[in-house]
């Protein structure tokens, strides 16, 4: 294959990451210095080793769960100081609930204040400096980009859109007959794809990225592959917007693609491995949450007349028709006087204790008993309603691949776009969904429940629990909101 495909590993984010965990030790190292002096802090460093290493494990969790690698957080001055002092606060808090409360540490409680002070100056100070290195376009590689129509253009705005995705564009080499000096996007056209390998080299470009059909024709593949052998690095537009937006832009694909990265996936294995952290974690969350539970559905009974559980039928693996449960969050005659209607984030039909349940998450936990069942895994793509999957699939293309993997109680959609309530939207949640199946991995799941503690922490909804319970057995009812003539659901 000439052109690259597939996820890569940001070196970017490896170097900070490293950078956090000499931060680290690096405070820890310097409380135990100021408060216990060279030499016997020395010796506390040696007899502790093991906490520290796992307090540096920690913390990294904690960082990632709090957004401290998420692109918005490291070019964007307002998170410059909220973020690192909340990694580093919850960090501790985690650490020593962790090391005092289980574990009775011999670390001095001084030493673990004081290390968080130091952490939180470390972590401030390495976003300072990868801010400050993105901005002077270190360590940047020149880029051009082949082609001229719309492609081109969204190819431009993703790199501008991701400074830290270490390109620098030089030009546009154009596929078609356009004069040089032509702007594209704001970047100048260069020359015709004929110079290709003359403009490589006047401009030291050490990336192409191919955003053109024209890059299938055999002549212009003659004239990249020797580019390619000479040691320059070759990006098709959807490999780019792949990397960049961690999303698959369904309208550059087809089925050839999709069976490519079908072919070149390990979704077979994963799956079974999955099964078995998901039977096990669920019946752990169900033993440890049940007090939790319990004390819910108490509270859903006080406060309103109804069931407490309301069940809906979704869409599951391969289709197959499955009862997703959660906690009554609504009142049951919510739509006795207004028929069916969309909810909103500030909807009076939503009961006290539906609003208290739906901000952390609580409704979703009987959804653990259909991970239990099989019917669900605790990472996927959101079930969706089975009379809405013929009209999305008719307006949507690849719909149904979605259905290709068991459906999840979260998934990269839900932490990467939360409210959907078009096609449009529908559409872009498919795009991350597609990307979740095509990297499917375990590590992956544990990134996108790390995201989710995350959205809970910060009390965000997701645009499937925007919806209406009703019915005399309260079942779940939705009417989708008008789209150009058609109606969708907003999960």
């Amino acid at each position: 294959m000439l052109l690259h495909r597939g996820q890569r590993i940001s070196l970017r984010r490896v170097a900070l990451i490293a950078s956090d965990i000499v931060g680290i030790v690096a405070a820890i190292w310097l409380s135990a210095l100021l408060r216990l002096g060279p030499e016997q802090g020395a010796d506390f460093m040696e007899q502790n080793i093991g906490s520290i290493l796992a307090s540096v494990l920690i913390s990294l969790v904690v960082f990632y769960a709090v957004g401290m690698y998420e692109r918005e957080a490291l070019i964007k001055r307002h998170a410059s100081y909220s973020l690192p002092f909340l990694g580093a606060a919850l960090a501790l808090v985690v650490i020593i609930l962790i090391f005092y409360a289980r574990f009775q540490s011999q670390v001095g409680r001084g030493i673990l204040l004081l290390s968080g002070v130091f952490i939180f100056f470390f972590a401030w100070a390495s976003r300072a400096a990868y801010r400050a290195i993105i901005r002077s376009g270190m360590l940047s590689k020149n880029a051009m980009v082949i082609g001229d129509g719309q492609e081109a253009v969204e190819a431009v705005r993703l790199i501008r859109s991701a400074p830290d995705a270490g390109l620098r564009i030089r030009g546009i080499v154009a596929a078609h007959r356009i004069q040089p000096g032509t702007l594209i996007a704001g970047v100048p056209v260069v020359g015709q794809i004929e110079r290709i390998r003359e403009l490589a080299d006047a401009f030291e470009v050490e990336t192409l990225i191919v955003a053109t059909s024209l890059s299938r024709e055999p002549a212009v593949l003659r004239m990249l592959r020797p580019l390619r052998c000479s040691g320059i690095e070759m990006i098709d537009y959807v490999s780019l917007h792949e990397q960049l937006a961690q999303e698959i832009p369904i309208d550059h694909i087809n089925d050839e693609w999709l069976m490519s990265a079908a072919m070149n996936s390990s979704v077979i294995h994963i799956r079974k491995i999955k099964r078995i952290l998901d039977f096990s974690v669920a019946l752990v969350g169900l033993l440890v949450g049940a007090p939790i539970m319990a004390l819910t559905a108490l509270l859903i009974r006080l406060d309103s007349k109804g069931p407490i559980l309301y069940r809906q039928q979704r869409a599951g693996l391969s289709g197959r028709i499955i009862t997703v449960l959660k906690f009554r969050s609504m009142r049951t005659d919510a739509e006795a006087q207004t028929g069916a209607v969309w909810s909103g984030l500030v909807d009076p039909r939503v009961t006290r204790v539906g609003r208290f349940i739906r901000k952390w998450r609580i409704d979703e936990l009987p959804q653990l008993i259909n991970v239990l069942r099989g019917e669900m895994s605790l990472v996927g793509p959101r079930p969706e309603r089975p009379e809405f999957i013929e009209m999305l699939a008719s307006a949507i293309p690849f719909y149904r691949e979605r259905l290709m993997v068991p459906p999840g109680i979260t998934g990269w959609a839900q932490v990467k776009y939360p409210y959907a309530a078009s096609i449009e939207a529908a559409r872009r949640k498919l795009q991350y969904d597609l990307y979740y199946i095509k990297h499917m991995s375990l590590f992956l799941d544990l990134l996108i429940l790390l995201r989710t503690f995350k959205t809970i922490i910060m009390g965000l909804r997701h645009s499937e629990e925007e919806v209406i319970e009703t019915g005399p057995r309260g079942e779940l009812s939705v009417l989708p909101q008008p789209v150009q003539g058609k109606a969708v659901e907003t999960a």
